[in-house]
């Protein structure tokens, strides 16, 4: 056999990510060459070839391809949203063979907690609207505590990312000064074509998604929202446009069922307590965290403004947590 001069691609690494981020992604990066990898960016500057994403199986449907194959076409939910994900020919017949089960284990009302690595695409539909979507190439079936140690290790990568993110704020986008303000090289390229692309980003819509998923990792039963999810269009190799799946709110991810008990269940107020302190742990400032942060993320749990600010005044009277500075808060040292 012959030896190719052609150098063999690179295998990208598989990035832990929630489906917020990269759900939210409109731009991608390829090399020149046929063989260079592709990349999808997302706006906290992340290149993201290979993606290792877990969750709550909601939906896998077999279609009818125009070629007369099957595919398999899925979604897959975190703590911050779905993401659409498609099994074919291409992916060999195991990989098939195995989407067909999990399809069956799940007509049959099985709860399946899933873990892919998968190859990411985004795609441009007719009428302009862009969309994400994942090619698996491995999938497994977790059990709750695979799943914690995933939520934990996604939520500190993501952390990372707004940490990074937040440095370059209000910086020109150019690699070495980015380099110049504490960022890794190797970074510098995904964040300038992030910040020339999308403008400065929010990000404590990040730290929302990286608190919910702690309080889900450590077993806590908070409220949350059922996540705004981007429309079903999903990965077609044959352009060929199926009816959406519209899919329903899930009960929460890894909860060992202890709930049940009634008679352990905390009140709201417990809850909302509970809540506050966890908010105000995560923050890594000095200062501690802002009132109207402290809100926001309490409001995203169901808990309203009055509420909170009542609960906030009780938790300061009894020394648990305290305001430093006027409006910031964070936990009593005394």
């Amino acid at each position: 056999m012959q030896s190719s001069n052609r150098p063999r691609a690179k295998r990208q690494p598989a990035i832990r990510i929630f489906s917020q981020e990269f759900s939210e992604s409109t731009l991608t990066d390829k090399g020149p060459d046929e063989f260079d990898p592709a990349f999808v960016i997302t706006k906290l500057g992340c290149m993201v070839n290979r993606a290792l994403v877990a969750g709550l199986l909601e939906s896998l449907n077999p279609r009818e391809t125009s070629g007369g194959n099957t595919m398999w076409q899925g979604t897959l939910r975190d703590p911050s949203g779905l993401h659409y994900f498609s099994v074919g020919d291409f992916q060999g017949e195991a990989l098939l063979a195995h989407a067909a089960q999990l399809s069956s284990d799940l007509e049959n009302g099985d709860p399946i907690q899933l873990m892919m690595v998968a190859k990411t695409r985004l795609f441009q539909s007719d009428d302009g609207s862009i969309y994400t979507s994942l090619k698996p190439e491995e999938m497994c079936v977790i059990n709750p505590n695979t799943y914690a140690n995933w939520l934990v290790e996604t939520s500190e990568a993501t952390m990372q990312r707004i940490k990074d993110s937040e440095m370059i704020r209000g910086l020109e986008a150019d690699d070495d000064t980015y380099v110049s303000a504490g960022i890794t090289r190797s970074k510098t390229k995904g964040m300038v074509l992030a910040k020339n692309h999308y403008g400065e980003v929010d990000s404590e819509v990040y730290k929302l998604t990286v608190m919910r998923s702690l309080d889900i990792a450590e077993g806590k039963n908070l409220i949350t929202p059922n996540p705004i999810s981007q429309p079903s269009v999903l990965d077609n190799e044959n352009n060929d446009s199926g009816a959406n799946e519209q899919t329903q709110t899930s009960s929460e991810m890894g909860d060992d069922g202890d709930s049940d008990a009634k008679g352990d269940v905390a009140t709201d107020r417990d809850v909302l307590r509970a809540t506050i302190q966890t908010i105000i742990r995560t923050g890594d400032s000095e200062r501690g965290i802002d009132l109207a942060t402290i809100i926001a993320n309490c409001e995203a749990r169901g808990f309203s403004q009055n509420d909170t600010d009542i609960c906030i005044d009780e938790l300061v009277d009894g020394q648990i947590i305290e305001e430093g500075q006027f409006g910031w808060f964070k936990i009593s040292q005394g």
